[in-house]
């Protein structure tokens, strides 16, 4: 039977939800730009639209791969950008904080172009990491703990330590109850959302059966409700 392959379980595992998490980001991110398409809410809306763009790119990976696993240099590039865009995103959460700090002073426009731009190179930079991206025979990748290390390092330093520097600070200025309360949703999803980031790459680089049943679980009730914690915490008020 065709569904009892492992390729079609893998579909099944793979596409449908990811499909479902990909279309409800690009619906947050329509609610968003509807709005108005003043900086702070394009940038939060970008952090939508690539993540949705990268989970649409891995299912059709993992569909390609099924069906066409010859074609290994358009499985590539689509990889590519299955690996680039959601490790890329979260740039536009540290940059919506300091928006709506309003550190313009500090960090001008061409200031976090420039932050952007290098946190980008790195990623692609991550990529091509010698044999750090491996292939099984279905294709399913396998990253190197060098790769492994090296994301962590580079997204710790350029993502995490900052965001969490400028959301204390962002804290501090809120001093209404109601909209603290909603700071603080706003920043259970995004921390939230840079948590499953991390068990992400460990999962695709630690093959261990336990770790990875348990994580293909626990993931989706990790990213769905920090999407909508970050919109509904802060994106709906822009």
């Amino acid at each position: 039977m065709l569904l009892q392959t492992p390729d079609m379980v893998r579909i099944l595992i793979i596409f449908i939800p990811q499909l479902i998490i990909a279309g409800l980001f690009l619906y947050l991110a329509i609610k968003l730009l509807r709005r108005n398409r003043q900086a702070p809410t394009v940038t939060l809306g970008m952090l939508y639209i690539l993540s949705a763009t990268g989970l649409i790119f891995n299912a059709m990976h993992v569909v390609l791969a099924a069906f066409q696993p010859e074609n290994e240099e358009l499985l590539l590039v689509i990889y590519f950008l299955t690996f680039f865009l959601p490790l890329f995103s979260p740039i536009f959460i540290l940059t919506f904080i300091i928006s709506i700090l309003k550190l313009g002073d500090v960090f001008t426009l061409r200031k976090q172009l420039i932050i952007t731009l290098i946190y980008g190179f790195l990623i692609i930079l991550i990529f091509f990491i010698p044999d750090g991206i491996t292939f099984t025979e279905q294709s399913r990748p396998i990253y190197s703990w060098v790769l492994f290390t090296a994301f962590y390092t580079i997204f710790t330093v350029f993502i995490v330590i900052p965001t969490i520097w400028y959301s204390r600070r962002l804290i501090k200025t809120f001093q209404d109850k109601i909209l603290k309360r909603k700071l603080t949703t706003f920043l259970i999803g995004v921390f939230g959302f840079l948590f499953a980031l991390y068990g992400t790459i460990l999962y695709i680089t630690w093959q261990d059966s336990l770790f990875s049943s348990i994580w293909s679980i626990v993931t989706t009730f990790i990213i769905i409700p920090s999407a909508l914690f970050i919109y509904y915490g802060i994106g709906r008020e822009l």
